[in-house]
């Protein structure tokens, strides 16, 4: 015996229909998108930063935004990080003495292994004896950049404050962490692409 369909049962069907095949093409547009597949762009990977601004180090740190180090007192202050690695920038006004749990380096802009060691301590990273692998794996040159960021100005490091490089000059306080090798290799990567 054939069934023959009534419109209340044609009608019935097609939202079902409808329904699977709106299903099936997210599902297959989510594939595309998670592994990359297709002609949709997510963006880059690696190269990602955010941006902030604080009044003084007291509201920035009160927010668990910047480091212990900074000075409650310091205004002015602009950071740039990169949200998906290590690197970080800090520009503030301060002319006051560098917070003295900070560690002077002997060279400007070249830290010893021994030098970073009693930097990182600051923070309480744990540090092995030997840091060459440590050093090793640190993209010392920036790949961030801000308009208020000299450029070079990691070679005029003078201080160490955990895992931060430090310099000050004219009432100005520059800090930067350095990004790891295997993100910086990732960033320059994708910038290749770009261009």
């Amino acid at each position: 015996m054939k069934e023959t369909a009534t419109p209340a049962t044609a009608a019935s069907v097609r939202p079902t229909q409808a329904k699977g095949i709106f299903l099936a093409s997210v599902t297959a547009l989510a594939v595309l998108a998670l592994t990359g597949c297709g002609a949709i762009d997510l963006g880059p990977k690696y190269d990602k930063t955010a941006t902030h601004e604080f009044d003084s180090g007291a509201a920035g740190k009160q927010q668990q935004v910047l480091p212990r180090w900074v000075p409650d007192e310091a205004t002015n202050i602009k950071e740039v990080i990169r949200s998906t690695g290590n690197e970080r920038m800090i520009r503030m006004d301060y002319a006051g003495a560098i917070p003295s749990a900070c560690k002077t380096i002997e060279g400007p802009g070249k830290p010893t292994s021994e030098e970073i060691a009693a930097g990182l301590k600051i923070e309480g990273i744990a540090v092995d004896k030997d840091l060459t692998e440590y050093m090793k794996n640190q993209y010392e040159t920036p790949l961030l950049s801000a308009d208020w960021w000299p450029t070079g100005q990691e070679t005029k490091t003078t201080h160490l404050c955990g895992k931060w490089w430090i310099s000050q000059q004219d009432g100005i306080l520059n800090a930067y962490t350095p990004e790891s090798k295997t993100i910086a290799d990732g960033i320059l990567a994708e910038r290749s692409k770009d261009t």
